[in-house]
């Protein structure tokens, strides 16, 4: 796939082809982590630090991702959408969310626009 450009009129770019909802987008950039975890600091009896431990957290990861269209007329993935991408290259594809879509245009650009993601699924 080619991103859309005047001049010259395609050049590739892009990590992946994502389809969300039966429409297919280049992922440019990917920031999403495959654990979520927290610290938990202990202090001594003066109130001084410790020791701490690293334990997997309950909360839901998130991350965003940079997409291009396929086509300047390729409309925008709607927030709920979701698609399966294997983004941390495990071998197994995970279920990604999309949150929210942030379009930032400018001349100098190319056709791009920001992903808010909410990992589903994670398959390692």
């Amino acid at each position: 796939m080619a991103l859309p450009s005047t001049l010259p009129t395609n050049f590739p770019i892009g990590l992946d082809a994502v389809t969300i909802t039966s429409v297919v987008y280049i992922c440019d950039s990917l920031d999403l982590a495959s654990q979520s975890t927290r610290n938990i600091v202990r202090t001594d009896q003066n109130g001084d630090y410790a020791e701490a431990q690293t334990r997997v957290s309950a909360e839901p990861i998130t991350g965003t991702g940079t997409f291009q269209r396929a086509t300047t007329s390729t409309v925008l993935p709607l927030s709920g959408a979701t698609f399966s991408l294997d983004y941390d290259k495990s071998g197994t594809a995970s279920t990604i969310r999309v949150t929210d879509v942030k379009v930032s245009r400018s001349k100098d650009a190319a056709d791009m626009f920001e992903l808010g993601l909410l990992l589903v699924s994670y398959q390692s």
